[in-house]
């Protein structure tokens, strides 16, 4: 048998919890965050009330849900010109 003093076995226990806690959650923020670079794509601001929403659809006009307002886009994936109704 093993001898271990309560200090070594107390810490031990603690490091084994410790890991069985940190390695899932570092797994979960990278994927999470690995997920939460393509939604980004998507995403648009409007100008006139900085409400932000979605757009999966890749239109090159949008329709602001909020305000109505007409968001078109300028010249890359994420530049949108104002145009207000």
């Amino acid at each position: 048998m093993i001898k271990i003093d309560f200090i070594t076995a107390i810490s031990i226990l603690t490091s084994c919890v410790l890991l069985l806690v940190f390695i899932p959650w570092i797994t979960y923020n990278y994927t999470r965050t690995k997920n939460r670079s393509n939604d980004n794509q998507h995403l648009i601001h409007c100008p006139f009330c900085s409400y932000i929403f979605f757009d999966y659809q890749n239109r090159e006009v949008n329709s602001c849900p909020r305000c109505q307002s007409l968001i078109e886009k300028k010249g890359g994936e994420d530049e949108y010109a104002e145009q207000n109704i």
